[in-house]
């Protein structure tokens, strides 16, 4: 599946809807706690490129790191897009 991390939907709390880029952010988060080097290959193409092809066992590393590291409407938001994929 590919997701791009530059524009993940996200909705606030009276429902609207925007779009976050969480790609850097995420990139930095991955890189900071691995001692995966998978995950920091994946993590440097999220940081540098936002669009990138994931396994899904780099869905699950990123839901860990998702669910650690962000506010809980990005981590809906993440966690339905690894899923609708």
């Amino acid at each position: 599946m590919k997701i791009d991390f530059r524009e993940i939907q996200v909705k606030d709390i009276e429902g609207n809807n925007s779009t976050v880029d969480i790609a850097k952010m995420l990139g930095n988060t991955i890189y900071q706690k691995t001692a995966d080097l998978g995950e920091l290959e994946l993590a440097q193409q999220i940081y540098k490129n936002g669009e990138v092809e994931v396994s899904p066992e780099q869905a699950e590393s990123i839901k860990k790191y998702v669910s650690t590291g962000f506010v809980a409407f990005v981590q809906v938001a993440v966690n339905k897009a690894l899923l609708v994929e």
